[in-house]
């Protein structure tokens, strides 16, 4: 219940959770008498930041690509001439 109390949430709600991130190796459960402890395991944290780091960095660098490509093509757009519109018939 202690769990529960600081969050808009039922006890199940938090147990549902917790359930969660255990299986997905986040949370850890230990036993002391009638009392079972959760830990937040930090290992899988730490890969997540670091892939998510590198994909960061990866996507950094298409948008700063991007940006210089569409600057080219505005520059490249302001020193065309501008075309005439043909007639139709």
């Amino acid at each position: 219940m202690e769990l529960a109390e600081p969050f808009a949430m039922s006890q199940p709600a938090i147990s549902k959770h917790l359930k969660v991130l255990e299986r997905a190796g986040l949370v850890s459960i230990g036993q002391e008498a009638q009392r079972r402890p959760r830990k937040l395991e930090a290992a899988p944290l730490d890969e997540a930041v670091a892939w998510i780091e590198k994909h960061r960095e990866i996507w950094e660098r298409n948008y700063q690509r991007l940006d210089a490509l569409l600057d080219e093509l505005k520059a490249a757009r302001a020193k065309a001439p501008a075309k005439k519109k043909r007639r139709k018939g």
